[in-house]
């Protein structure tokens, strides 16, 4: 009994431990690396939004599942040389808050078309959506087709394919969810990490790798909830549809990955990933697909000088007129 009951004390204190360094280093992160843009109300909570750099059209990021906007603020730099660009957090993700209710595609749309309306972004939009983050910019396309004048898609999930594909994933991804959140309150995330990251990580300027670390290394409650609720809250008839020729004469560029391997797709997609992507290009009458021979599925994250070249070029091609 004396054994069991010293045991039990060690592992209370390992763990108030864990909990304790946690507390403490998201306190000096939010001092160190405080978010770059600013909370913005949205109903019943708050959505983080960045925008930076002059002009119109204005580019939209938009992240891939699970998966915070910090992700993509190397192209966000980039581009914001050339025109204004914004990036956003959906719900539970990276700055943001988490919904009080579980979200699907609808709310999420609602979410974006509020952060738009309050934000102060109007005028004409450059959609930029990576993967999964593509379901969320198509279904927008379909509520304000107006807004749209351009989309570069980055190696964006086809959303047929999306939603038929999910019942096999997602409830096993449901079930990891509360092992994450306790990985990142007991501080193991945040321990682990810096062990863990992929290369285009290592490779950040010093300030945006610190961005990233302070984001993942704090409790995300959307990063299974964002793709999983989108999937179990959407129902049939509220599924958007690729159709082809739907964008008009828009300019549209579609760039998948050409390397095997890494993090992204799941396998069962893999076959059908080349001609999904094929047919995200018959969209527009004005589009074009290239494959980055030299990237994974995160490519806006591995090689963000060639997302950020090919959306100057969909921007540059909407200032002049086409």
């Amino acid at each position: 009994m004396r054994r069991a009951s010293w045991i039990t004390i060690g592992v209370g204190a390992l763990l108030l431990s864990g909990f304790a360094y946690q507390h403490i280093a998201e306190r000096i992160d939010a001092v160190r690396h405080p978010a770059p843009g600013r909370l913005v109300a949205v109903g019943d909570h708050r959505l983080h939004l960045w925008c930076a750099g002059p002009g119109s059209p204005t580019v939209l990021l938009l992240s891939g599942d699970g998966t915070p906007s910090v992700t993509m603020y190397a192209e966000q730099r980039r581009i914001a040389a050339d025109t204004r660009v914004c990036s956003y957090d959906r719900a539970g993700l990276g700055w943001s808050d988490p919904a009080p209710q579980p979200m699907g595609l609808r709310g999420q749309v609602d979410d974006l078309e509020r952060l738009l309306a309050r934000g102060g972004v109007d005028g004409p939009l450059v959609l930029v959506p990576e993967s999964g983050g593509n379901v969320i910019a198509l279904a927008f396309f379909r509520r304000a087709p107006q807004r749209v004048v351009g989309m570069v898609m980055v190696d964006g999930s086809e959303p047929s394919l999306w939603f038929r594909g999910s019942p096999d994933e997602f409830p096993m991804l449901r079930l990891t969810d509360p092992l994450w959140q306790a990985g990142w309150r007991l501080g193991i995330i945040r321990l682990i990490l810096p062990f863990a990251v992929p290369s285009w990580v290592e490779a950040l300027p010093p300030d945006l790798r610190g961005q990233f670390d302070a984001v993942w290394s704090r409790p995300m409650p959307g990063q299974v909830r964002d793709p999983v609720d989108r999937w179990e809250q959407t129902p049939v008839g509220g599924r958007p549809r690729a159709v082809s020729g739907m964008l008009g004469d828009r300019p549209l560029v579609v760039i998948r990955h050409g390397l095997a391997g890494g993090m992204g797709v799941p396998e069962k997609y893999k076959t059908e990933w080349p001609a999904a992507q094929a047919w995200l290009a018959r969209l527009s009458r004005d589009s074009e697909m290239l494959v980055a021979t030299r990237n994974h599925h995160p490519i806006a994250e591995e090689n963000p000088a060639l997302v950020s070249a090919q959306v100057r070029r969909v921007v540059a091609r909407v200032q002049a007129g086409k």
